[in-house]
C-alpha cells in the first residue's frame, strides 16, 4: 500500500521540524545563562565568607600564642584585618571576661570565690562583595528589589584562653 504525501501547504508546514531545537535554545538559554551568572555570584560569596572565617580562625589562633593580659586588643585587630585584606575599620575585636557565664565589664576584676572564670577572644570581620552581574536592574525590570549591588560577608571566631 502506498502512502501519499498531503498535497495541502499548511499540513507540510504543520509537520515540519526543523528549527524547533533553535526556538527551544532560544527559550531556553537565557534561563540557563541567568543560572551561571547566579553561581558565578554565589560561589564568589561563598569564597569571601571562607576568607573572612579563615582569617578570624586565624587570629584567634594568634592570640592563643601571645595570649593577651588586658582587654587591649588593638594589636589583634590589626592583625586580623592584615590577614582579611580589609581596613581595621571592618574588624570588631574583644577581650573579655565571664564569671559563671555572665559577661563582666572589667576584665582585671578577678571573679568571686567559688564561681568558674573563663576568659576570651572574640573576633569578627565584615567585607563587602561586589556582585558580577546587575541584579538590581534586573530585579527592576520586575518592579522588585531582589539583590543588592553589594553583599556583606561576615566571618567571626570565638576562642577560650583561660
Amino acid at each position: 500500500m502506498r502512502i501519499e504525501a498531503p498535497t495541502n501547504p499548511m499540513l507540510l508546514v504543520m509537520k515540519d521540524c526543523r528549527g524547533a531545537a533553535v526556538i527551544e535554545l532560544g527559550l531556553a538559554l537565557p534561563v540557563l545563562l541567568l543560572l551561571l551568572v547566579g553561581m558565578i555570584d554565589a560561589s564568589r560569596f561563598v569564597a569571601a565568607t571562607i576568607d573572612v572565617e579563615q582569617a578570624a580562625q586565624r587570629t584567634t589562633d594568634f592570640a592563643l600564642a601571645l595570649r593577651p593580659a588586658d582587654n587591649n586588643a588593638a594589636y589583634l585587630r590589626n592583625e586580623a584585618a592584615s590577614a582579611a585584606g580589609v581596613s581595621a575599620n571592618n574588624v570588631t575585636a574583644e577581650i573579655y571576661l565571664e564569671c559563671d557565664d555572665v559577661r563582666q565589664s572589667d576584665f582585671d576584676t578577678p571573679c568571686a570565690a567559688g564561681q568558674t572564670s573563663a576568659r576570651f577572644v572574640n573576633i569578627s570581620i565584615t567585607r563587602n562583595v561586589d556582585t558580577y552581574f546587575d541584579w538590581a536592574g534586573f530585579a527592576s525590570l520586575f518592579g522588585s528589589q531582589i539583590f543588592p549591588e553589594q553583599v556583606t560577608v561576615v566571618g567571626d571566631s570565638l576562642v577560650r584562653f583561660q
